[in-house]
């Protein structure tokens, strides 16, 4: 394989102590200012956590699915809106976002990025009941929580919330503000937790982890066991067979993040075949842990009519550099998503 061209290096420019005076003019403060209201006071911790929070929400519109999806029209529920929950942005999903940022002053453009989570999402605590615990239960039992989707946010509930904010490297407190939704909706811990990230695979059903090899028998390296031990603090083993055997491997957390969010954002339903195990090339991205190979897309095998092309466009925006399928020579029965190095 060839190696990846280097990115080209990104130099900032230097900012005058006046330019970042007028920057402290932006975002909610200046909106202030135009009403001659600006305020010289801090930012409140719930403005702090909400501006923390902004860059990691995910941006659903027409035709994404999953439990994001879900989440979303419990929240659009909790805000007035009337939906049917049931995973799929359609034309009614749209219609309710549009009608739902027309109510909050944004632009009606039927998309649902930080702007609109924002908005729709609200800090809930133990005694809380609705719509909007629903939509946390939906994203924490995404996450791997042992929890029901009943909309009583519980002590139980509450555990499950510190658990999952343990895992993402945020304080523990059993409270969902901004910071904890977001993470929630993006399904990727603070930090790249890996052994987070192999636990919430583990959690989700539909994602089917390969209990054998295509070529060999070898319990300890196969694609479920490789999670398994990920989630259990440990590298995933190799095959003795392989090209590099026998060895432990730390699985890279952009890979599985791309894994998890190809259910968790994009809805498929996968069976992964091999992770650093079986035999590939000597070089393969197998053996550093930033690779997988998908065998079955919502039942259907690669090659026999499972929507491939789909699937490796997504794992191409998920970040993955090197995506091969049917069409591709040795690749014609299953797909590779294949992380840099």
């Amino acid at each position: 394989m060839s190696a990846l061209p280097t990115q080209p290096r990104r130099t900032a420019a230097r900012l005058l102590a006046g330019i970042v005076a007028v920057g402290a003019l932006t975002g909610p403060a200046a909106s202030l200012a135009a009403a001659g209201e600006l305020r010289t006071a801090a930012p409140t911790a719930a403005e702090r956590s909400a501006r923390y929070a902004a860059a990691g929400w995910p941006t659903l519109k027409a035709g994404s699915k999953g439990t994001g999806v879900t989440a979303l029209q419990y929240l659009l529920n909790s805000r007035g809106q009337s939906l049917t929950v049931d995973g799929a942005f359609g034309p009614t999903t749209t219609a309710k976002v549009k009608a739902f940022r027309k109510s909050q002053h944004l632009a009606a453009d039927g998309i649902v990025g930080a702007g609109t989570w924002s908005k729709l999402v609200t800090t809930l605590r133990s005694g809380a009941n609705g719509p909007a615990v629903k939509a946390a239960q939906t994203l924490l039992k995404a996450r791997g929580q042992a929890v029901a989707v009943d909309g009583a946010f519980t002590a139980a509930v509450a555990d499950r919330v510190k658990a999952f904010q343990k895992s993402a490297g945020l304080a523990a407190d059993g409270v969902v503000g901004a910071r904890t939704w977001a993470a929630l909706l993006n399904g990727t811990p603070s930090g790249g937790n890996r052994a987070a990230l192999a636990k919430q695979i583990l959690g989700q059903k539909q994602i089917t982890l390969a209990t054998v090899h295509p070529g060999g028998k070898h319990a300890g390296s196969t694609a479920r066991q490789n999670i398994i031990d990920t989630a259990n603090g440990k590298g995933a083993l190799t095959s003795p067979w392989g090209d590099k055997p026998n060895r432990r491997v730390a699985l890279d957390p952009r890979m599985l993040n791309g894994l998890l969010k190809l259910r968790t954002q994009y809805g498929y339903r996968i069976s992964v075949s091999e992770i650093v195990g079986g035999d590939h090339s000597g070089n393969s991205r197998h053996y550093a842990g930033i690779a997988f190979d998908i065998t079955h897309i919502n039942g259907r095998h690669v090659g026999s009519g499972a929507p491939h092309k789909q699937l490796m466009a997504a794992c191409k925006k998920l970040g993955a550099q090197e995506v091969l399928g049917p069409g591709d020579a040795g690749h014609s029965r299953h797909v590779h998503c294949g992380w840099s190095r």
